[in-house]
């Protein structure tokens, strides 16, 4: 089977032992609460990630492809499912569900995660947890997306967590800035994604 790699960025603090990375992003995915401005780089998630707004453009890598624009993925509808770090019990658990329960959504639109892990090392943990119906997209180098977005949180170097739902048009239709260290509501945004294909269809 093929693993569906869009374009990635990879492996945190290699420096450290195994389980202090996360345990140090395990920690930071609990504290994180959402606040006005969720990056320090001037740019207010709430402002830019609006209902109606198009999705801001921005060049993430994938494992073993040329890197990506957002503006590419014009043409399908999509759920963009933000990440801290995917080697952390919440972010594992957020992935594997968007891959598990989407009940054959992902024939129809694309699911991509986005975190910034290295293109290589979202292709190993896509490898290790089975996962191969989901894209995988980093904004290791340059955090051009958490910054296009204001999800980035600079200090920590890793993006907010976030579901993003958008149209083959990259307009942003459902958007859920999920507050402190839990699970967004992966069936709400499913359903939304279910909604707007069926809207898509019944338009064509």
């Amino acid at each position: 089977m093929t693993i569906k790699v869009l374009t990635i960025s990879g492996v945190f603090m290699r420096s450290l032992t195994l389980r202090q990375p996360a345990l140090i992003m395990f920690f930071v995915c609990i504290l994180l609460s959402p606040v006005k401005g969720f990056s320090n780089t001037g740019n207010s998630s709430l402002d830019i990630l609006m209902v109606g707004k198009t999705l801001p453009d921005a060049q993430l890598k994938s494992y073993g492809n040329s890197n990506v624009e957002i503006n590419s993925l014009k043409g399908k509808i999509k759920i963009i499912s933000v990440v801290p770090q995917l080697n952390t019990p919440v972010c594992d658990k957020q992935t594997h569900q968007f891959s598990e329960k989407n009940n054959g959504l992902d024939q129809h639109i694309d699911i991509i995660t986005v975190s910034t892990n290295t293109p290589a090392g979202q292709y190993e943990f896509a490898k290790k947890a089975n996962i191969h119906n989901l894209f995988f997209l980093s904004d290791n180098l340059g955090f051009q997306f958490g910054r296009s977005t204001g999800l980035l949180i600079e200090e920590m170097g890793v993006l907010r967590r976030t579901i993003i739902v958008a149209d083959k048009d990259n307009v942003i239709r459902y958007v859920d800035f999920v507050p402190g260290g839990g699970l967004p509501n992966i069936n709400k945004a499913l359903k939304a994604a279910r909604d707007l294909l069926k809207l898509s269809k019944a338009r064509s």
